[in-house]
């Protein structure tokens, strides 16, 4: 509906049968005329939108009959139509504003236009003036004081959104759309927040599923999907400006223009920018955010033997040291020993410079063929600056992405493709960087320790010329340390941003930070409405096609010469890698009858997903390929039931979805030096797990005894999807058209969780569980593996989400919600499943109000959020309790189409986090200012 709003006349439909309709619309309660509203004629395509004082004029082809039917739109209010007689010339009419949520329309719970009220799934909605009205002043931070929905925050510029339990800092189990597209990042699997998004001026709406959504949505749509849709040129022509300003030196510039290209309103087009830059949350926590603080152990005296040979030395400095190793000959109490050197590390805020930052730009022209049918093409670029959290914590500095979409919208079909780029820029990890530090200063405190120790020693003998005894020792000893200590390159000196520099453009994590990925997805997706009296019907399908290329920095795509590379031993960007492009296939159909007049309404739907690889090798120097089934086929069904009577609806449903692997479990291919992690798209054998290796060396090192019984043999079968099937029942209602409630429970079964284990391989043609697979782990020779699998125990969570809302007046109104979360650990022993991550309970009470006095208005929200215990790659702690209110105050000026808000997110400035080692959020005080010309 919303690409057919605004269709105004061109001058080829000003035939001699037509007839002009005008009028005036006002507001039902006010009775002030409502500006740019929009009309059209049903079941066409024709239309135009009211001036900014409600007065509009359609020229109408009765074709013949005694009379047409208007419908009339503005948002916020309530849709009307209206009968328009052929000899009636003038149409004055009032609208009724949506006072109460559970009128809303939205499409994404059934991919049809239906009310919240109806809608099977648990579907929430944050309309354009909700975005505008968030207390904390940021509308992705507003969707956490939804029921159900939990954001997660690694920094400033980096938001997850999670539902339904296991949060994480990299949401791969929910999926966010806008304008229909995936905004996942292709080489990670999900998006980078809103770094890369659609701006605040842009919004037309958010819907939210929460809740398994894969039977309409496929892949990923695990736990929930987030709906953005942005406003059509044809339905918001004009010029929108906003600038917002607070602390933590925030700055925030967005605009957006939208207009006709020809005067017969066929062609229009839209153009939006921002730009936002801030000072980010720190992450501080002394255990947590320490990197780097390493522990090697050195043989200082093979060290100082060796230095008589060593080249690089003049051969009167290899004289000395000949003289210095006969000495020692003599007196080997004298000699340095081993050396355990413990590096102090380096705290996060010394590793990155904690500035996020965003830049986007977005463009689009849309053409309307005909009624009912519009093509449009739409680009997207956007680059940022943020910290997100995973294994390690990541600086994505500079990451940059574009989308690329062409899209035909009919009356009952759409058909879209559109492609995401992705280059990660000068991203790098943070964690490496401070280890790589370390290990690069080990030489220079060796170094400093040697050269302090032997001063001492030559000073207490007196030029060597007396015997070394312990006290000397000693006490050479206590002062290396203190002299070697200073060796650590310090924050703030040229010395470590020269070296740090250095180790974030350097693509080796043996040696560097830096992490490559210039990744893509190709999507093609068609979708039908069938025409059927009936019963309704649709039905979808959707082709997608990764391809990750990091040149071999993080997936195996590989070099197919390992010897094609540059002078420095990097990766050589033109020369040819393996291909392990991935292809994913599916195909939806959602049926629907009502029964009992419209009381009972049944839907089922039914989706079928295929993934499977191109298989790229060599031959005898030839290159061939073919293909290969990444796991089974994926069925996701869906049945709802909807129990309706007046303004009280009931529903229940049962539904499955699944999660593939993401790319990094299928085919990364990281050596880290001491582990390399692999992905495990085709499983692997001859290993022992990594803790039967360390019992069994931890044994041989007290007892010198070889037990062989203690490794443990293990094989990985390949990775499969993760599942769910859930039941869910709820219930929305409208009493005494002032209060809304909205009630939902849901229990969930998980089958298949994937997490990681570690592995040992014996080296050579040794095996594992045989005489040469014990002897390769006694000796050393065997390869450490970090690998993705599935958890063999099903896990069973619940919970459910009150919403309540009362409106006692057009300008006053209360809210509030609790969100239940809990799972059965009381049988879990399998330690892959991930942590659940989740608050038990979440309250939040608001109230907003608008126009309360003159144009003033506010929103207050406070919430309340459990502790909880947070398990991951990353690390595991606890998550305090913690509680927070946000307040805006607002002025509209509307002789000047402005709008004056200030407000503050977590007033009090109690600095929580929402994730272990991730940052204490504190308090940001701002202001927006924002201005927007409708054009008529």
């Amino acid at each position: 509906m919303g690409l057919l709003l605004l269709l105004p006349l061109g001058s080829g439909l000003l035939l001699a049968q037509t007839q002009t309709v005008s009028g005036k619309i006002t507001d039902g309660a006010t009775k002030e005329p409502l500006g740019f509203a929009n009309i059209i004629v049903k079941d066409t395509a024709i239309g135009t939108t009211a001036d900014a004082n409600g007065n509009f004029q359609l020229n109408v082809d009765f074709k013949g009959k005694e009379e047409i039917t208007l419908l009339i739109f503005l948002i916020g209010y309530q849709e009307k139509k209206i009968a328009v007689k052929k000899d009636g010339a003038t149409v004055n009419l009032s609208l009724e504003e949506i006072a109460i949520v559970g009128k809303e329309v939205v499409v994404t719970g059934s991919r049809v236009s239906e009310k919240i009220m109806e809608s099977p799934a648990t579907i929430q909605k944050i309309t354009a003036k909700d975005i505008k009205e968030t207390a904390s002043g940021d509308f992705y931070e507003g969707m956490g004081t939804l029921k159900g929905i939990d954001i997660t925050t690694s920094s400033l510029g980096f938001k997850a959104v999670n539902m339904r339990g296991f949060n994480s800092t990299a949401p791969i189990r929910v999926v966010q759309f806008i304008d229909g597209m995936d905004n996942q990042a292709p080489g990670l699997n999900f998006p980078v927040g809103n770094l890369v998004g659609a701006n605040d001026l842009d919004l037309e709406n958010i819907e939210v599923i929460t809740g398994p959504a894969s039977a309409l949505y496929g892949p990923n749509a695990f736990q929930g999907v987030v709906s953005m849709k942005t406003k059509n040129p044809f339905d918001y022509p004009g010029l929108s400006v906003q600038l917002k300003g607070g602390t933590n030196n925030l700055m925030d510039g967005q605009f957006r223009y939208a207009n006709f290209l020809d005067s017969a309103q066929k062609f229009a087009f839209k153009l939006t920018g921002s730009f936002m830059q801030a000072d980010d949350w720190k992450a501080e926590d002394p255990l947590a955010n320490r990197y780097g603080d390493i522990s090697t152990t050195q043989d200082l005296s093979a060290i100082v033997a060796q230095l008589q040979y060593d080249p690089a030395l003049t051969q009167e400095e290899r004289d000395k040291y000949l003289a210095l190793n006969n000495y020692l000959g003599f007196y080997p109490l004298a000699f340095p020993g081993k050396k355990t050197i413990n590096a102090p590390g380096y705290m996060e805020t010394d590793l990155s410079d904690h500035a996020t930052k965003s830049a986007k730009f977005g463009a689009s022209v849309h053409y309307k063929i005909r009624d009912s049918l519009q093509a449009s093409y739409t680009f997207k670029h956007g680059r940022g600056t943020a910290v997100y959290q995973g294994t390690n914590r990541y600086s994505i500095n500079n990451i940059g992405f574009q989308q690329h979409k062409l899209q035909v919208d009919g009356k009952r079909f759409s058909v879209k493709a559109y492609t995401t780029l992705e280059d990660a820029g000068d991203s790098y990890d943070i964690v490496f960087t401070g280890i790589n530090i370390s290990k690069a200063t080990v030489p220079g405190y060796i170094s400093s320790y040697l050269g302090e120790y032997f001063r001492i020693l030559d000073s207490l003998t007196n030029g060597y010329s007396a015997g070394a005894q312990l006290w000397m020792v000693d006490s050479a000893h206590s002062s290396a340390s203190a002299v070697a200590g200073n060796a650590w390159f310090k924050p703030g000196t040229s010395a470590y941003d020269s070296l740090k520099n250095k180790i974030v453009k350097d693509g080796r994590l043996t040696t560097g930070s830096r992490f490559i990925d210039r990744s893509s997805l190709q999507h093609l997706e068609g979708q039908y409405n069938f025409d059927c009296k009936f019963m309704e019907a649709i039905a979808g399908g959707a082709f997608r096609r990764y391809n990750p290329n990091s040149y071999g920095t993080i997936f195996k795509d590989t070099l197919i010469n390992p010897n094609d590379t540059l002078s420095d031993g990097s990766q050589n960007p033109d020369g040819n890698y393996v291909d392990i492009s991935t292809y994913e296939m599916g195909g939806f159909i959602q049926s629907g009858k009502k029964f009992f007049n419209d009381h009972l309404k049944l839907i089922g739907s039914i989706r079928l997903d295929k993934t499977f690889s191109l298989v790229q090798g060599v031959d005898n120097a030839a290159q061939f390929y073919g293909l290969n089934e990444n796991y089974p086929l994926q069925f996701s069904p869906r049945l709802s039931a909807i129990i309706s009577r007046k303004n009280n609806v009931f529903r229940i449903s049962v539904q499955s979805a699944f999660r593939s692997p993401t790319l990094q479990n299928q085919f990364i291919l990281l050596d880290l030096g001491p582990i390399t992690l692999k992905g495990n798209l085709d499983g692997m054998s001859n290993l022992y797990t990594l803790e039967s290796v360390d019992a069994f060396q931890a044994n041989y090192e007290s007892t010198y005894e070889v037990n062989p019984d203690l490794l443990k043999t293990i094989e990985l079968n390949p990775i499969k999807p993760e599942q769910v099937k859930t039941v869910e029942a709820g219930y929305r209602g409208i009493i005494n058209g002032k209060f809304y409630a909205d009630v939902n429970m849901y229990y969930s079964v998980y089958k298949n969780f994937i997490g990681e284990v570690r592995v040992a391989q014996p080296g050579g043609d040794a095996s594992a569980g045989e005489e040469s697979g014990t002897d390769a782990i006694l000796t050393n020779l065997y390869k450490l593996y970090q690998m993705p699998v599935n958890a063999k125990q099903d896990v069973q969570s619940w919970g459910g989400g009150l919403g309540l809302a009362y409106y006692f007046s057009n300008k006053y109104t209360g809210m509030i919600n609790y969100t239940y979360s809990d799972i059965d650990t009381s049988k879990l022993t399998d330690p892959i499943i991930p942590g659940f991550n989740t608050p038990k309970h979440k309250v939040n009470v608001g109230v907003k109000g608008n126009k309360v006095y003159k144009d003033f208005g506010f929103s207050l929200n406070y919430q309340w959020v459990d502790k909880f215990r947070w398990q991951s790659t990353f690390g595991d702690g606890d998550v305090p309790v913690h509680s927070l209110v946000d307040a805006q105050l607002s002025y509209e000026f509307q002789k000047i189409n402005s709008r004056l808000s200030a407000g503050v997110s977590n007033l009090f400035n109690k600095k929580y986090s929402q994730a272990y080692g991730a940052p204490m959020i504190g308090r940001i005080i701002y202001t927006t200012w924002t201005w927007e010309m409708k054009y008529p």
